[in-house]
Protein backbone atom coordinates (compact mmCIF):
# COMPACT_ATOMS: atom_id res chain seq x y z
CA UNK A 1 0.00 0.00 0.00
CA UNK A 2 2.83 2.26 0.80
CA UNK A 3 4.13 1.87 -2.81
CA UNK A 4 0.80 3.26 -4.24
CA UNK A 5 0.96 6.04 -2.14
CA UNK A 6 4.35 6.94 -2.79
CA UNK A 7 3.51 6.76 -6.78
CA UNK A 8 0.71 8.96 -6.02
CA UNK A 9 2.52 11.22 -3.87
CA UNK A 10 5.43 11.90 -6.37
CA UNK A 11 3.14 12.42 -8.93
CA UNK A 12 1.03 15.04 -7.47
CA UNK A 13 3.88 16.89 -5.90
CA UNK A 14 5.52 17.14 -9.68
CA UNK A 15 2.38 18.83 -11.09
CA UNK A 16 3.38 21.76 -12.75
CA UNK A 17 1.45 24.88 -13.19
CA UNK A 18 -0.67 24.07 -16.68
CA UNK A 19 -1.55 21.01 -15.11
CA UNK A 20 -2.78 22.71 -12.09
CA UNK A 21 -4.54 24.99 -14.47
CA UNK A 22 -6.43 21.90 -15.81
CA UNK A 23 -7.64 20.40 -13.24
CA UNK A 24 -8.92 22.98 -11.35
CA UNK A 25 -10.53 23.86 -14.84
CA UNK A 26 -12.18 20.28 -15.04
CA UNK A 27 -12.92 20.27 -11.71
CA UNK A 28 -14.21 23.62 -10.92
CA UNK A 29 -16.80 22.29 -13.82
CA UNK A 30 -17.70 18.88 -12.45
CA UNK A 31 -18.89 20.85 -9.66
CA UNK A 32 -21.13 23.35 -11.39
CA UNK A 33 -22.69 20.70 -13.19
CA UNK A 34 -23.35 18.71 -9.50
CA UNK A 35 -24.29 21.59 -8.29
CA UNK A 36 -26.36 22.72 -11.12
CA UNK A 37 -28.43 19.08 -11.12
CA UNK A 38 -29.19 19.99 -7.72
CA UNK A 39 -29.78 16.63 -6.57
CA UNK A 40 -27.41 16.14 -2.96
CA UNK A 41 -27.41 11.95 -1.77
CA UNK A 42 -24.97 9.74 -0.97
CA UNK A 43 -25.19 8.04 -4.48
CA UNK A 44 -24.27 11.58 -5.80
CA UNK A 45 -21.61 12.74 -3.63
CA UNK A 46 -19.87 9.20 -4.73
CA UNK A 47 -20.47 10.01 -8.20
CA UNK A 48 -19.12 13.56 -7.71
CA UNK A 49 -15.94 12.09 -6.14
CA UNK A 50 -15.66 9.24 -8.98
CA UNK A 51 -15.75 12.24 -11.51
CA UNK A 52 -12.96 14.22 -9.73
CA UNK A 53 -11.10 10.46 -9.74
CA UNK A 54 -11.81 10.69 -13.43
CA UNK A 55 -10.04 14.15 -13.75
CA UNK A 56 -6.84 13.08 -12.04
CA UNK A 57 -6.52 10.50 -13.86
CA UNK A 58 -7.08 12.31 -17.49
CA UNK A 59 -4.55 15.15 -16.52
CA UNK A 60 -2.21 12.93 -14.76
CA UNK A 61 -2.39 10.51 -18.18
CA UNK A 62 -1.48 13.42 -20.21
CA UNK A 63 1.64 13.84 -18.02
CA UNK A 64 2.74 10.51 -18.41
CA UNK A 65 2.53 9.45 -15.06
CA UNK A 66 1.68 5.72 -13.96
CA UNK A 67 -0.09 6.74 -10.86
CA UNK A 68 -3.20 8.34 -13.25
CA UNK A 69 -4.10 4.04 -13.34
CA UNK A 70 -4.64 3.75 -9.44
CA UNK A 71 -6.65 6.86 -9.73
CA UNK A 72 -8.95 4.84 -12.80
CA UNK A 73 -9.14 1.91 -10.77
CA UNK A 74 -10.51 3.49 -7.81
CA UNK A 75 -13.00 5.42 -10.04
CA UNK A 76 -13.96 2.75 -12.17
CA UNK A 77 -14.70 0.72 -9.07
CA UNK A 78 -17.07 4.29 -7.66
CA UNK A 79 -18.41 4.06 -11.26
CA UNK A 80 -19.66 0.67 -11.42
CA UNK A 81 -21.27 0.76 -8.10
CA UNK A 82 -23.42 3.68 -8.44
CA UNK A 83 -24.24 2.33 -12.71
CA UNK A 84 -25.64 -0.39 -10.50
CA UNK A 85 -27.63 1.53 -7.91
CA UNK A 86 -29.25 3.35 -10.61
CA UNK A 87 -30.13 0.68 -13.35
CA UNK A 88 -28.00 1.83 -15.92
CA UNK A 89 -26.51 -1.77 -16.83
CA UNK A 90 -24.74 -0.88 -20.02
CA UNK A 91 -22.83 1.46 -18.70
CA UNK A 92 -22.56 -0.91 -15.50
CA UNK A 93 -21.08 -4.13 -17.88
CA UNK A 94 -18.85 -1.83 -20.06
CA UNK A 95 -17.11 -0.88 -16.89
CA UNK A 96 -16.82 -4.08 -15.09
CA UNK A 97 -15.80 -6.08 -17.98
CA UNK A 98 -13.52 -4.06 -20.24
CA UNK A 99 -12.41 -0.44 -18.11
CA UNK A 100 -11.70 -2.02 -14.49
CA UNK A 101 -9.74 -5.18 -15.84
CA UNK A 102 -8.05 -2.40 -18.54
CA UNK A 103 -7.00 -0.06 -15.55
CA UNK A 104 -5.58 -3.05 -13.66
CA UNK A 105 -3.69 -4.48 -17.10
CA UNK A 106 -2.43 -0.81 -17.84
CA UNK A 107 -1.02 -0.12 -14.48
CA UNK A 108 1.25 -3.92 -14.77
CA UNK A 109 2.46 -2.59 -18.27
CA UNK A 110 3.30 0.79 -17.28
CA UNK A 111 5.48 -0.36 -14.57
CA UNK A 112 7.39 -2.34 -17.56
CA UNK A 113 8.14 1.19 -18.96
CA UNK A 114 8.59 3.17 -15.87
CA UNK A 115 11.77 5.70 -16.08
CA UNK A 116 14.43 5.18 -13.20
CA UNK A 117 14.84 8.82 -12.83
CA UNK A 118 12.17 8.63 -10.15
CA UNK A 119 9.79 10.91 -11.77
CA UNK A 120 7.58 7.69 -11.89
CA UNK A 121 6.73 8.75 -15.78
CA UNK A 122 7.15 6.40 -18.77
CA UNK A 123 8.81 5.74 -21.70
CA UNK A 124 5.62 6.15 -24.50
CA UNK A 125 6.44 5.23 -28.41
CA UNK A 126 4.84 5.30 -31.72
CA UNK A 127 2.85 2.83 -33.68
CA UNK A 128 3.82 0.97 -36.66
CA UNK A 129 2.57 2.38 -39.76
CA UNK A 130 0.75 -1.39 -39.60
CA UNK A 131 -0.32 -0.86 -36.70
CA UNK A 132 -1.84 2.44 -37.45
CA UNK A 133 -3.93 0.87 -39.97
CA UNK A 134 -5.38 -2.16 -38.24
CA UNK A 135 -6.30 0.04 -35.69
CA UNK A 136 -8.63 2.72 -38.20
CA UNK A 137 -9.76 -0.40 -39.94
CA UNK A 138 -11.22 -1.98 -36.48
CA UNK A 139 -12.50 1.57 -35.69
CA UNK A 140 -14.22 1.94 -38.92
CA UNK A 141 -15.71 -1.91 -39.09
CA UNK A 142 -16.99 -1.41 -35.50
CA UNK A 143 -18.50 1.60 -36.01
CA UNK A 144 -20.64 0.51 -38.76
CA UNK A 145 -21.12 -3.07 -37.08
CA UNK A 146 -22.70 -0.96 -34.13
CA UNK A 147 -24.35 1.42 -36.38
CA UNK A 148 -26.21 -1.03 -37.75
CA UNK A 149 -27.38 -2.58 -34.42
CA UNK A 150 -28.75 -0.01 -32.82
CA UNK A 151 -29.98 0.63 -36.23
CA UNK A 152 -32.37 -2.42 -36.61
CA UNK A 153 -32.08 -3.78 -33.59
CA UNK A 154 -31.17 -1.44 -30.79
CA UNK A 155 -34.90 -0.33 -30.13
CA UNK A 156 -36.10 -4.02 -30.32
CA UNK A 157 -33.39 -5.36 -27.69
CA UNK A 158 -34.11 -2.10 -25.32
CA UNK A 159 -37.72 -2.90 -25.14
CA UNK A 160 -36.85 -6.88 -24.43
CA UNK A 161 -34.99 -6.20 -21.55
CA UNK A 162 -36.80 -3.10 -20.39
CA UNK A 163 -40.05 -5.71 -20.58
CA UNK A 164 -38.18 -7.96 -18.13
CA UNK A 165 -36.30 -5.20 -15.94
CA UNK A 166 -38.58 -1.96 -16.32
CA UNK A 167 -36.01 0.29 -14.04
CA UNK A 168 -33.39 -0.77 -17.02
CA UNK A 169 -31.51 2.12 -18.29
CA UNK A 170 -29.07 2.49 -21.22
CA UNK A 171 -26.51 5.53 -20.78
CA UNK A 172 -25.94 6.13 -24.35
CA UNK A 173 -27.81 3.56 -26.30
CA UNK A 174 -31.13 4.92 -26.82
CA UNK A 175 -34.81 3.90 -28.57
CA UNK A 176 -34.30 7.16 -30.36
CA UNK A 177 -31.70 10.30 -30.69
CA UNK A 178 -32.30 14.01 -30.87
CA UNK A 179 -30.74 13.53 -34.61
CA UNK A 180 -30.03 10.80 -36.67
CA UNK A 181 -26.59 11.50 -36.53
CA UNK A 182 -26.18 11.61 -33.49
CA UNK A 183 -26.64 7.94 -33.34
CA UNK A 184 -23.89 7.17 -35.54
CA UNK A 185 -21.54 9.56 -33.14
CA UNK A 186 -22.34 7.82 -30.66
CA UNK A 187 -21.46 4.38 -32.35
CA UNK A 188 -18.27 5.98 -33.23
CA UNK A 189 -17.69 7.25 -29.86
CA UNK A 190 -17.98 3.82 -27.99
CA UNK A 191 -16.31 1.75 -30.35
CA UNK A 192 -12.82 4.73 -30.55
CA UNK A 193 -12.89 4.84 -27.01
CA UNK A 194 -12.97 1.15 -26.05
CA UNK A 195 -9.76 0.74 -28.51
CA UNK A 196 -8.29 4.03 -27.47
CA UNK A 197 -8.28 2.46 -23.39
CA UNK A 198 -6.61 -0.35 -24.46
CA UNK A 199 -4.33 1.63 -27.01
CA UNK A 200 -3.74 3.38 -24.08
CA UNK A 201 -2.52 0.32 -21.80
CA UNK A 202 0.67 0.05 -24.38
CA UNK A 203 2.00 3.92 -23.89
CA UNK A 204 1.50 4.07 -27.55
CA UNK A 205 1.62 8.52 -28.31
CA UNK A 206 -1.25 7.88 -30.98
CA UNK A 207 -3.78 7.26 -28.00
CA UNK A 208 -4.10 10.97 -27.39
CA UNK A 209 -4.89 12.04 -31.15
CA UNK A 210 -7.54 9.42 -30.48
CA UNK A 211 -8.84 11.34 -27.54
CA UNK A 212 -8.76 14.23 -29.93
CA UNK A 213 -11.37 13.17 -32.39
CA UNK A 214 -13.23 11.32 -29.53
CA UNK A 215 -13.79 14.86 -27.64
CA UNK A 216 -14.15 16.85 -30.77
CA UNK A 217 -17.16 14.45 -31.54
CA UNK A 218 -18.70 14.24 -28.16
CA UNK A 219 -18.88 18.39 -28.21
CA UNK A 220 -20.63 17.88 -31.95
CA UNK A 221 -22.70 15.31 -30.23
CA UNK A 222 -23.82 16.95 -27.38
CA UNK A 223 -24.22 20.51 -29.26
CA UNK A 224 -26.57 18.26 -31.14
CA UNK A 225 -28.28 17.67 -27.90
CA UNK A 226 -31.82 19.17 -26.37
CA UNK A 227 -30.34 18.34 -22.97
CA UNK A 228 -30.59 21.04 -20.21
CA UNK A 229 -26.97 19.56 -19.55
CA UNK A 230 -25.79 20.03 -22.91
CA UNK A 231 -23.68 23.44 -22.26
CA UNK A 232 -21.88 22.11 -19.36
CA UNK A 233 -21.04 18.88 -21.05
CA UNK A 234 -19.85 20.68 -23.95
CA UNK A 235 -17.62 23.20 -21.89
CA UNK A 236 -16.29 20.03 -19.74
CA UNK A 237 -15.06 18.20 -23.20
CA UNK A 238 -13.62 21.50 -24.24
CA UNK A 239 -11.71 21.21 -21.50
CA UNK A 240 -10.89 17.41 -22.13
CA UNK A 241 -9.85 18.82 -25.53
CA UNK A 242 -6.91 21.49 -24.30
CA UNK A 243 -5.87 18.33 -21.87
CA UNK A 244 -5.53 16.65 -25.27
CA UNK A 245 -3.14 18.63 -26.94
CA UNK A 246 -1.00 18.53 -24.03
CA UNK A 247 -1.16 14.51 -23.91
CA UNK A 248 0.24 15.18 -27.49
CA UNK A 249 2.75 17.41 -26.40
CA UNK A 250 4.01 15.86 -23.29
CA UNK A 251 3.74 12.01 -24.90
CA UNK A 252 6.10 13.10 -27.81
CA UNK A 253 8.43 15.17 -25.01
CA UNK A 254 8.46 11.54 -23.14
CA UNK A 255 9.23 9.27 -26.39
CA UNK A 256 12.47 11.28 -27.40
CA UNK A 257 13.77 11.04 -23.51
Amino acid sequence: MNKYIDVVKKSLISLNWFEKLLLVAILALSVISFIIKGEFSVNNCIAAISAILGVFCVVLGAKGSIANWIFGIVEACLHIYICFMTHIYGDFLQRLLWNLPMQVYGWKTWRKRERNDDSTTIHTRYMTWNQRIYTALAILIGTVCLGYFLIYFGPWMIGFLQSIFPDMQFKTLKMDYDQPMQLWLDAFTTVISIITVYISTKAFCEQWYLWLIINVTYIAMWLMSDSDFSFMTVAKYSVYLVNSFYGIYMWNKLSKN
